[in-house]
């Protein structure tokens, strides 16, 4: 199970949020077609207005300037926020895809700051959340909201104003595909091909869910396409479920797998391979100790 690391002040249940009742990929499309076409599209978004870059490469290690703990940490007090308000989890993958955007920009001087300051990087973070909740869900959670989780560390007037700060910087191009929407649909191409049972769809589909929750937790990713981590997902769970189905419907589900990489433009399956093999140990590997906070940077935790 992953292992969340719950902040202090917010009084979170610390219960794990599973996805089992989550339906299996649908066969009732007209044709794989419409499917194809959809993921075409959302590719096609990926490999230009939404791509970031290895934005912490450049930074002189400095008391103040984030890291990669910096923004794990920040991922985990995501979670805790939609998982207290009972939201979609997909929402931090929303929100941390706007933060690695905008932090990508060089050009920038206000990114730039961000990138330096630890406080601002959370109010960035935090007015990424809002604004990830706002266009996502039916549940309205305003500013004053969330200058209450910060314990007023940030009023309203400064998340409204990061807010658009954020919007302005991105262009507002806020609807970036996610890794779960694509293997929602990799998943459904696969469903027409593959006569796998519904509860192993479902389990498929969990596994590969909760392998994308890990990958927007490990900066790593952030510079990886979300089609290829989606691949990398179901390449890994194919390994997990692979041995409980007979082998002939395992060939034909690798054989699928492999078709759509052919006939789409995704990353080579050299990359899709690496960036399988660095999720498996994300996933499979991972050290199981809790970060430890530090109160005197880390004040909304």
């Amino acid at each position: 199970m992953m292992e969340t690391c719950y902040r202090k002040g917010l009084n979170i249940d610390q219960s794990p949020v599973t996805t089992a009742d989550l339906p299996s990929p649908s066969i009732t499309w007209n044709s794989d077609s419409d499917v194809a076409e959809s993921l075409a599209v959302m590719m096609q978004k990926e490999r230009s207005v939404y791509k970031s870059c290895d934005y912490l490469k450049e930074i002189l290690v400095d008391d103040g300037v984030i890291d990669e703990e910096d923004r794990t940490k920040m991922v985990d007090w995501c979670y805790s926020v939609v998982d207290i308000c009972q939201l979609e989890r997909e929402t931090v993958a929303l929100a941390m895809e706007m933060v690695d955007r905008f932090l990508s920009n060089k050009s920038s001087t206000v990114a730039m700051d961000v990138r330096r300051d630890r406080i601002q990087f959370q109010l960035l973070t935090l007015s990424a959340l809002y604004i990830s909740i706002k266009i996502s869900t039916k549940v309205a959670l305003g500013s004053d909201f969330f200058a209450s989780i910060s314990r007023e560390l940030y009023p309203v007037q400064e998340i409204e104003a990061m807010e658009l700060v954020l919007l302005q910087g991105l262009s507002w191009c806020i609807s970036a595909p996610t890794c779960v929407q694509m293997a929602h649909h990799i998943l459904t191409l696969l469903a027409t091909h593959v006569t796998f049972e519904k509860s192993t769809w479902a389990a498929i589909l969990d596994e590969v869910e909760y392998q994308a929750e890990l990958a927007v937790r490990d900066y790593h990713f952030v510079t990886q396409r979300p089609s290829t981590v989606a691949m990398a997902a179901i390449f890994n769970t194919v390994n997990r479920f692979g041995k409980h189905e007979s082998q002939h419907e395992s060939q034909a589900f690798v054989r699928a797998v492999l078709s759509i990489i052919k006939n789409a433009e995704f990353d080579s399956i050299e990359v899709i391979l690496a960036t399988r093999n660095k999720l498996y140990s994300v996933v499979y590997g991972q050290d199981d100790a809790e970060v430890t906070d530090d109160p005197d940077q880390w004040y909304l935790y």
